[in-house]
């Protein structure tokens, strides 16, 4: 098969993968359970926004299911962590209360910004010991509240408000085993909070267990407190084992982080740790063996996919393939398929400036350059804005257009100098390394 056609059914096979992601997915054998408040207050979740409202359902956000546009029901959806929705992936937050009230879970922390005129949808999977047939949803939120209960709305208060607890309520007979609840919060404007728990008679809920990714009927159960803590304790003395240099005993510690505790909070950064001392990417001290860390890369990228270290993981691959394999044709693969992978990863633009940069290297100065140029326009607000700059001037230079290449970085220096007075955070180092490109060229 010629390089190009490899190429080609690369792209297909992971738009095909990434398709066929959700229907190949299975649920989870072992699943790390938490607690609820004292009170029965639920403050684990798995949370998706901002979605948007469908425009003819504005100000009746509540009558409209927010998923229908994806092809999803928010009687049947069964969201795991990366899961996507609207352009928007799920993802598992632990909330600690708010300033309006101990157990408000305050769902602009879940998109990281403030908005109006959206909704935030939360999910947990609860497993009851027993059955309680008289039990109720109990909840309140900032603005309108909708609750789906084992397949079943069961609430629903389409209002503008600040939450009060336990305002709204409506019957949720608690099966034995595992149960799931949605929340569907609008948020019209000011705050944006939700409180949400389950009583029966007069009393909260406390034996309940809350999982964050959807479990099979009988799945193992790990108390999240007390696995994370021996996680934890072991990844230290990991850690310490690579401090020193003992960086065979460090890799098999590491793997023994994974293989013990694949469900802790640290698992995903003892993969990636582990990869590193194999190979280090970035020049530093390992035990030299690129193959063993692509393995080792690839089986984080397998089994935390979802997790912020796979998309540093993908962009390593990309780094072995090409500088300690000299495969350029699989990196170039790999730098184009991140965006297909990691759809809304702030390091998408990182993979188009390397792309371009390895396009260049290859003396493919006309490809390199449309891709910074792709970079700069997709992404306008990535810091990798000032270096797809740069790396077009470096394009013109190495092409042999110095006129073209001297503008290029003269208009590169303006806009570093334009962001640095405005504080965007492009500092004042990069800033001389531009003028220093500069005064090299005047001296040429």
């Amino acid at each position: 098969m010629r390089r190009t056609q490899w190429l080609v059914a690369l792209g297909a096979l992971l738009l095909a993968l990434a398709a066929g992601v959700s229907a190949a997915k299975e649920d989870f054998a072992e699943v790390l359970v938490y607690p609820p408040r004292d009170d029965g207050s639920i403050m684990h979740w798995l949370c998706i926004s901002p979605l948007a409202y469908n425009a003819a359902y504005i100000g009746d956000s509540m009558s409209y299911d927010v998923f229908k546009r994806d092809g999803l029901n928010e009687l049947t959806i069964r969201p795991r962590a990366g899961d996507v929705a609207q352009g928007r992936a799920w993802h598992k937050m632990s909330f600690n209360g708010t300033t309006e009230g101990p157990t408000m879970c305050g769902l602009f922390d879940v998109a990281g910004y403030g908005f109006d005129y959206a909704i935030t949808v939360c999910c947990v999977y609860i497993y009851s010991p027993v059955e309680r047939p008289a039990a109720k949803f109990s909840g309140s939120a900032d603005d309108a509240l909708k609750a789906v209960w084992n397949g079943a709305k069961i609430w629903s208060n389409q209002i503008q408000r600040s939450p009060t607890y336990d305002s709204d309520q409506a019957p949720a007979p608690i099966k034995r085993g595992w149960n799931t609840l949605v929340c569907v919060v609008d948020q019209v404007w000011g705050g944006h909070l939700l409180t949400a728990r389950f009583i029966d008679g007069d009393k909260g809920v406390t034996d309940i267990e809350i999982a964050l990714d959807p479990p099979r009927e009988n799945a193992v159960r790990h108390q999240a407190g007390p696995y994370n803590k021996e996680a934890a304790d072991l990844i230290r003395g990991a850690d310490a084992l690579r401090t020193e240099g003992k960086l065979a005993e460090a890799a098999a510690s590491y793997e023994q982080v994974v293989a013990k505790y694949p469900l802790a909070d640290v698992a995903p950064r003892a993969a990636y740790a582990r990869a590193g001392t194999f190979y280090g990417v970035r020049g530093e001290k390992s035990l030299g063996k690129p193959d063993e860390a692509l393995q080792a890369l690839e089986g984080l990228l397998a089994r935390y996919g979802q997790d912020l270290l796979a998309e540093y993981a993908l962009l390593d691959v990309a780094r072995i393939q090409e500088t300690a394999l000299k495969d350029a044709a699989k990196a170039e693969a790999t730098y184009r398929s991140f965006e297909t992978r990691f759809p809304l990863s702030s390091l998408a633009a990182k993979s188009l400036t390397e792309l371009a940069r390895l396009l260049a290297s290859q003396k493919k100065f006309e490809e390199s350059i449309l891709t910074y140029r792709k970079a700069v326009k997709k992404y306008p607000n990535s810091d990798e804005v000032i270096t797809a700059n740069v790396g077009i001037g470096d394009a013109y230079r190495d092409s042999g257009d110095k006129d073209k290449a001297r503008k290029q970085y003269e208009a590169a220096r303006a806009m570093a100098q334009d962001w640095h007075d405005n504080k965007y955070g492009v500092d004042v180092g990069k800033q001389a390394w531009l003028r220093g490109i500069l005064e090299s060229l005047r001296n040429r």
